[in-house]
């Protein structure tokens, strides 16, 4: 049973370091900066959708500031910052992974287990990763001893990890380098003179000086340069296409978010109270009104951390940290003061006290409480009398009960450690000679030392372990506050807290002595200093209580406005979502009553074609409303853009007033061009957008004039420099609009308030007024109740010069397309039906796919002129087939046709190698352009036609004979082109039996020359010969199916 219960342990110990090994963290983003377009191409964007979760490997120890963890599986710092931007603005989810060591993570990137890696620099190129561009600067600088600046003779260097140890050698010949596995363990040897330079980059460097409890360090620049590249992001070279996007997101942020994130952890910030309360729960908002007054357990005598004053008030870090956290929380702290760690710990655990400070993360663990996010970091030194031999076996070795590193110590004194109640107890045991070394916190002990009764004290060094953390612990029972604190630690901005922290960091002096001059003249200092602060604690009280009070004010001030705007956006919402439901839902059901209509009357009357008419006009209607919204979105992200070319001003504006005349005629309205004379020029500008301007504008005003006339009135305001200067007036004399109305008009969505029309989707004035900032313009509205509306465009467009005589282009009439084969690939069968019926109907021939699988068996043995196909399909993507086909078919052109109307789809299709991409709806004329850029085919006299029926027996055209025979004959041409293309394999086989199995069938159909072609190959076949006979069976067999479909 013993042995069992051993492999049992066994077995549970590595579960547990293999989960320990990979363990997966919580990123924590600070910064939030929107990109409105980080400039990735189509493809680009193609792999970010199809890689929705993007693993990042960190490994210990971790490197702060860079990265940051809390005890509670949270990933922060400098890197997670850059990372959060880059996965909000892509929209993707970032999974960290975190490795026991860099070895593990490395072999993770090349197993796939891992996608990349931060803060790396040349190291990892060496390794054979590839880096992005440098998203952090990597300076390197010296940090030294106060004690040793005028020694010239270095002898031991210690490096930060990612520097190259031959290069740092190669600066400091004659010392040795010593290797640490973090720099906060570099910089505590070189505090206790263990080395004597510490090489590092000036971020971590500044950090770590300015947050440990270390004041007899200093940071020097180089003298001479020392090339290095910034820090970057890694991954494997089968990655590039990662690391291209990443260096385009960073490329996109403005310099102000890099400036920012490296402030924000440089430390040393000057706090500001003044922060929004975080987001609660329900449930917490509920337990926050229930317990207004927390009990907290503080352990006294804990200087900086804790100590209690002569009035014994609380003071320290502590008391600071819990003034922050009560702006935020809006709790009452009531401290309740112990005599020592562990009798505070048990206070809590036995539910006297709601709230345990002052201790470390892992003493709340081991008395089973449960332990919020740390909130500062220390370090474990050992401090010994100034007497103490290093080496000699040291038996008597005091650590603090509810507070120490047991397991070291166990280790180093082979026995248990004798615990004592407070730091203070401990200090004075050493002084009596009972006790010979005691593990303290490094802030506490710079604090203590300098009462000159422990001069005969000292630290003797650092501990090489992880350092300490100091958090908040409660009952188990009490996890709802847990929660509340973790939110409301979160929510202090990391620059404030390392103020809130470094105001207890007390000078480290690590001498032996003390002047009793230096003491005596201190004291009488403090004395002054505090009998003038006496005078002013009346008028600094009264102060910092309006102080206060106006902060509080802020806060619900703040408030109360963000619920307005919370408000006013969920109002701006649900009048979106009316809107848009009215203008959708009224032509859909113009549509769908219209032909309901159409399918209940018999025959072709003439009331059908009136309803098929109301419902393509509504399909208009819905189809603009729906370009309109594509065109708000573009604007918004910036990707809007404007296609000019030639074009003759006068027409440009003639041709849409014909439109205009005619609608203002429907409603009984006058319709009034007026034109300048000068308007004959050729100018260089977007037709569409431009005509777009134009049939908003006097669509509005024909829609909400019930009587009276439009006028549509254009002139010529002169020319600047090429430029001309166009004044466009849209005038009507409907009932007007008032200022407030007018004022929000340009805004989306925004609608007048016209009782007698219904209002559209109130985009057309927002889109108009983009378009004509674009051209160089501007647009205004001038309007009075009762008197009308005028709106003035001014465009600023470029002048075209005059093209000689004779050579004006005159628009070429279309040719009558030639009768195309085309293949349409689509996975819905209404589309697939009203495609074929439209090429039909152009007098093109179609074959069917209804799927991308089907499509590729049809053209091994067809082919066609040209390949339709939809984009969007499961499985194969019309993307990848075009990429197919243009692989194995480099002849057939191949066009798209998708429902999503951008711009990118389209950049995307060209890249797959489909010649041009449709927008659905498609219609006749879109067709028939994009078909008649495809090179006609050449006809052959020889193959028959449906009109040559009569070169066949009459027996087989009766009943179902003919569609028997043409099914035999394009089953015998399927295995005819089958045995034609294994023959270019071994041309050494004869198709003597296989071509002359053809040949009857064909003398049925009165085809002499393929006959002819047929009999040559059977006597002697050649390659070229047979390439030839395969493509007249092609397209025999092209016309056969054609027959055989549509007789």
């Amino acid at each position: 049973m013993n042995i069992l219960s051993w492999l049992l342990l066994f077995v549970i110990a590595c579960m547990v370091h293999g989960a320990a090994a990979q363990e997966p963290l919580k990123l924590l983003a600070r910064s939030q900066q929107a990109i409105a377009n980080p400039g990735l191409s189509a493809s680009e964007w193609r792999w970010v959708r199809e890689h929705r979760k993007i693993r990042l490997a960190v490994w210990l120890p971790m490197s702060p500031p860079y990265d940051i963890t809390t005890g509670l599986n949270d990933y922060g710092g400098i890197n997670a910052d850059f990372i959060g931007l880059a996965a909000d603005n892509l929209g993707i989810e970032m999974e960290v992974i975190r490795y026991e060591n860099y070895d593990e993570a490395l072999a993770a990137l090349r197993t796939g287990k891992a996608d990349f890696i931060a803060r790396a620099s040349d190291n990892q190129r060496n390794q054979g990763l590839i880096l992005s561009h440098p998203y952090s600067p990597n300076v390197a600088v010296e940090v030294v001893n106060n004690a040793a600046i005028r020694n010239d003779t270095v002898r031991k260097v210690a490096i930060a990890p990612g520097y190259d140890p031959q290069r740092v050698q190669q600066r400091y010949p004659q010392a040795e380098i010593v290797s640490f596995n973090s720099p906060r363990h570099a910089l505590e040897a070189l505090a206790f003179r263990k080395v004597d330079l510490f090489f590092c980059d000036s971020v971590t460097a500044g950090y770590l000086v300015s947050q440990s409890s270390i004041s007899n360090l200093m940071i020097h620049p180089l003298t001479t340069p020392f090339p290095v590249s910034g820090f970057s992001f890694a991954a494997m070279p089968q990655m590039q296409t990662w690391i291209n996007v990443l260096n385009k997101v960073m490329l996109a942020l403005p310099e102000s978010a890099s400036v920012g994130i490296h402030r924000r952890w440089k430390g040393g910030i000057t706090l500001s109270l003044s922060e929004q309360q975080p987001v609660y729960t329900s449930l917490e908002h509920k337990w926050i009104n229930e317990h207004k007054r927390i009990r907290v357990a503080v352990a006294e005598d804990n200087p900086p951390v804790a100590f209690f004053d002569e009035s014994g008030k609380l003071r320290g870090i502590i008391a600071d940290v819990l003034t922050a956290l009560q702006l935020r929380t809006g709790f009452t702290f009531v401290i309740q003061r112990y005599p020592g760690q562990r009798a505070a710990l048990k206070a809590v655990k036995a539910g006297k006290e709601d709230l345990v400070a002052g201790v470390t993360q892992e003493d709340i663990w081991r008395s089973e409480l449960l332990t919020t996010r740390t909130w500062l970091y220390n370090s474990w030194v050992m401090v010994g009398r100034a007497q103490h031999v290093p080496g000699a076996v040291n038996p008597g070795i005091l650590s603090l009960d509810g507070q120490s590193p047991e397991e070291w110590l166990r280790k180093q004194s082979g026995g248990q450690p004798e615990k004592v109640d407070t730091w203070r107890h401990g200090l004075n045991r050493m002084v009596l000679g009972n006790g010979e070394m005691m593990a303290m916190p490094l802030i506490v002990a710079n604090t203590l030392l300098e009462n000159k009764e422990y001069a005969s004290l000292r630290i003797l060094g650092s501990i090489d372990i992880d350092s300490m953390r100091f958090s908040f612990g409660a009952s188990r029972q009490s996890w709802p506050l847990i929660a509340i604190l973790n939110k409301a630690l979160i929510n202090i901005p990391p620059e404030d807290l390392h103020a809130l922290t470094r105001g207890g960091n007390a000078g480290n002096s690590f001498a032996s002595n003390r002047s009793k001059q230096v003491a005596l003249n201190g004291a009488l200092m403090v004395a002054v200093v505090a009998a003038l602060l006496l005078t002013l604690v009346a008028g600094c009280c009264y102060r910092r209580q309006q102080s206060h009070q106006r902060r509080m004010l802020a806060i619900v001030a703040a408030q109360r406005k963000a619920r307005k705007r919370a408000a006013s956006a969920s109002r701006a919402k649900s009048a979106f979502l009316t809107t848009m439901s009215h203008e959708i839902r009224t032509p859909v059901s113009a549509i769908l009553g219209m032909l309901e209509l159409v399918m209940k009357r018999p025959g072709e009357v003439q009331q059908n074609r009136e309803s098929v008419r109301i419902a393509w006009e509504a399909a208009q209607a819905l189809l603009l409303l729906i370009g309109n919204i594509l065109d708000v979105s573009r604007i918004e992200s910036g990707r809007l853009v404007l296609r000019p070319e030639r074009a003759s001003l006068i027409k440009l504006i003639e041709e849409p007033a014909m439109l205009f005349e005619g609608m203002a005629a429907q409603k009984g309205l006058m319709f009034v061009l007026e034109l300048d004379a000068d308007l004959q020029l050729d100018v260089l500008v977007d037709r569409s957008r431009f005509r777009q301007i134009l049939v908003n504008l006097a669509g509005n005003a024909i829609k909400f004039t019930e009587r009276g006339q439009i006028t549509l009135r254009v002139q010529l305001d002169g020319c600047d420099d090429g430029y001309l200067l166009l004044h466009i007036e849209v005038e009507d004399t409907g009932e007007g609009i008032d200022e407030a109305t007018r004022v929000r008009l340009f805004r989306p969505f925004a609608q007048g308030n016209s009782q007698n029309v219904a209002q559209g989707s109130g985009l057309g004035l927002y889109i108009c007024r983009t378009l004509a900032q674009m051209m160089g313009g501007s647009i205004d509205l001038n309007s009075e109740p009762g008197k009308g509306t005028r709106v003035t465009v001014r465009l600023k467009l470029p002048v075209m010069a005059g093209l000689p005589a004779g050579s004006v282009l005159q628009p070429a009439t279309p040719e009558p397309c030639a009768s195309l084969v085309v293949l349409i690939v689509d996975d819905n069968p209404a589309g697939r039906m009203q495609l074929r019926q439209q090429l039909s109907w152009l007098g093109h021939q179609v074959i069917s796919a209804e799927s991308p699988k089907v499509a590729l068996e049809k053209l091994e043995h067809t082919r066609p002129d040209a390949v339709i196909t939809d984009c969007n399909m499961p499985g194969i993507s019309g993307f990848e087939l075009a990429h197919i086909i243009h692989m194995q078919y480099p002849g057939v052109p191949v066009f798209g046709s998708t429902a999503d109307a951008r711009e990118a789809v389209r950049e995307e299709a060209r890249e797959a190698g489909m010649r041009d991409c449709l927008f659905k709806p498609m219609t006749l004329n879109m067709l028939s352009d994009l078909l008649a850029t495809v090179s006609s085919p050449v006809p052959n006299p020889d193959i028959p036609q449906r009109a040559m029926t009569d070169k066949l027996p009459p027996e087989l055209l009766k009943g179902e004979n003919l569609a028997l025979f043409l099914s035999l004959q394009i089953s015998v041409l399927d295995e005819t082109l089958a045995r034609l293309r294994a023959w270019h394999d071994a041309p050494d086989t004869s198709l003597r039996e296989t071509l002359h199995k053809l040949r009857g069938g064909i003398q049925l159909l009165g085809v002499p020359a393929l006959v002819a072609a047929c009999e040559m190959q059977e006597a002697a076949p050649d390659s070229e010969g047979v390439r030839s006979l395969e493509a007249q069976l092609i397209q025999l067999r092209v016309v056969l199916q054609e027959w055989h479909d549509t007789r």
